[in-house]
């Protein structure tokens, strides 16, 4: 199974000087998790998740509406392309111990994202995503990972 079978298409976006509070708000209207954050061009640049929201603001003692997505983001984009396995998602969310990946299309552009979800719903629809393989990478997920602050701005 490929990795384009099992995605989500629908790929919400900000931009790195948006307000928390719009990221929230977008988060909230889509029923999403995280929105990849994507510079003037289009192109991804980092990912911002619901958890760095509040996170971000707890930490800083501010408003969402005065903290932009750039305070808050991974700048680390974790990406798989359209045609891959979905075992190779699988593997990289693994060893990068992360929920989602977004998923490029040809051109290098967001085509999608693929999250934990996605597979679970997979596995349990019986469609060639095997469940212990979508146990193994929440099982890898969920181990303690050294403190990530290094990774934010």
């Amino acid at each position: 199974m490929k990795v384009e079978e099992v995605m989500n298409r629908n790929v919400y976006s900000c931009k790195s000087s948006d307000s928390l509070k719009s990221a929230a708000q977008s988060m909230w209207d889509h029923d999403i998790g995280c929105l990849a954050v994507i510079d003037d061009k289009g192109v991804a640049i980092g990912m911002v998740t619901d958890r760095d929201l509040l996170m971000c603001a707890t930490l800083n003692g501010s408003p969402l509406s005065d903290l932009p997505i750039s305070r808050a983001m991974s700048k680390e984009v974790h990406s798989v392309r359209m045609g891959e396995p979905v075992r190779t998602a699988e593997t990289l969310m693994q060893s990068k111990q992360v929920r989602r990946l977004l998923v490029m299309g040809p051109e290098g552009r967001c085509a999608g994202i693929i999250s934990l979800n996605d597979l679970a719903l997979a596995a349990g629809k019986k469609r060639d995503v095997r469940p212990e393989d979508v146990v193994a990478t929440l099982a890898s997920i969920c181990q303690p990972r050294p403190h990530a602050a290094s990774a934010r701005g």
